[in-house]
């Protein structure tokens, strides 16, 4: 009769790593799924757009609240701005002051020459 053993196979070991303090193990590691994390809806990652006429109603409540627009209270003006616009509009616009920048630049490139030729040419005919 043969006497059969069975096959141990050796027991698992737990083996500090240097300097971290963690203790690894000599067990097979099975690939644990990525952590799932919740990534915002489409509409987060996406920038408010604004027509024409919104960007009109965002110029007039600028023109409008611009009394409230002082030195300590920048943020509380803007938050107002945007609040504002999301009642009127119905769009969240996330930086109302980010916006009019860029509305200010554009109106600089486009419009600035064409008001320096006008100022020239009226100063031109008001010289004698």
């Amino acid at each position: 009769m043969s006497s059969q053993t069975p096959s141990l196979s050796p027991a698992p070991t737990i083996l500090a790593s240097r300097g971290r303090g963690r203790a690894t193990s000599s067990l097979p590691q099975t690939q644990s799924p990525a952590p799932q994390t919740q990534s915002p809806a489409p509409a987060d990652n996406l920038r408010t757009r604004l027509n024409d006429e919104e960007k009109l109603h965002l110029v007039r409540f600028c023109i409008e609240y611009q009394v409230e627009h002082v030195k300590g209270k920048k943020g509380a003006f803007w938050q107002k701005i945007r609040m504002l616009l999301k009642e009127q509009i119905g769009k969240d616009l996330r930086d109302p002051h980010s916006t009019m920048r860029i509305l200010l630049q554009q109106f600089e490139v486009q419009r600035l020459p064409q008001m320096r030729q006008l100022k020239w040419s009226c100063g031109a005919r008001l010289s004698p």
